[in-house]
């Protein structure tokens, strides 16, 4: 018996080769030295801030407070001790002032170079808004630059700008009453006025 020859086998393709790249590993290396270098840097941060950051609340009465917050670069202080000289803008005889959150002083100052200084104060009182401008008007006179009615006559803007400062009045009606808000802003080199 003759054996027939068996046709011969197709040739095997060559197998990919192994990948043994360490593609992942170096990318996961990579990431968790980003994330070392990260952490570090932060809590370097935070060391350097807590060192050089000075946060004082001190309490005056019952619901006065001052806020004093001291860094390298500037300082920033805000305190509710408003009054008319110190905003510079008369107040209306007879308004009360309302809530100690809506008036306030804040200084701003950015090392020695540039300071900031904003004063406000918010006040309420039951006569008319023509009243209150006419006392404004006549009060103020010529230190106001621009006069503004807005909202069909219901609301009533005086600003006064100079060089170094800024201040501003809003007088509008609220119900019986009229809202008076004053505004006066100080900038320039050095300390705060």
């Amino acid at each position: 018996m003759s054996t027939s020859p068996q046709p011969p086998r197709p040739p095997i393709p060559p197998q990919a080769p192994r990948s043994s790249s360490n593609i992942v590993a170096i990318a996961l290396l990579i990431l968790a030295l980003i994330v070392l270098v990260s952490g570090i840097a932060v809590w370097t941060g935070l060391k350097f801030l807590s060192h050089n950051i000075r946060l004082q609340v001190e309490p005056r009465g019952a619901s006065d407070k001052q806020v004093s917050i001291s860094t390298p670069v500037g300082s920033l202080e805000v305190h509710h001790d408003v009054n008319e000289a110190s905003l510079n803008l008369p107040i209306y005889p007879g308004a009360t002032r309302m809530k100690d959150n809506d008036s306030a002083t804040v200084d701003l100052a950015f090392g020695s170079e540039q300071s900031v200084h904003v004063l406000a104060a918010k006040f309420q009182t039951p006569d008319s808004l023509e009243s209150v401008t006419t006392f404004y008007k006549e009060r103020l006179g010529s230190q106001v630059n621009k006069f503004t009615e807005k909202n069909a006559g219901r609301k009533v803007v005086l600003e006064m700008k100079s060089p170094g400062q800024e201040k501003v009045v809003t007088l509008e009606v609220a119900g019986s009453k009229t809202l008076i808000t004053l505004v006066h802003v100080s900038f320039g080199e050095g300390e705060s006025n």
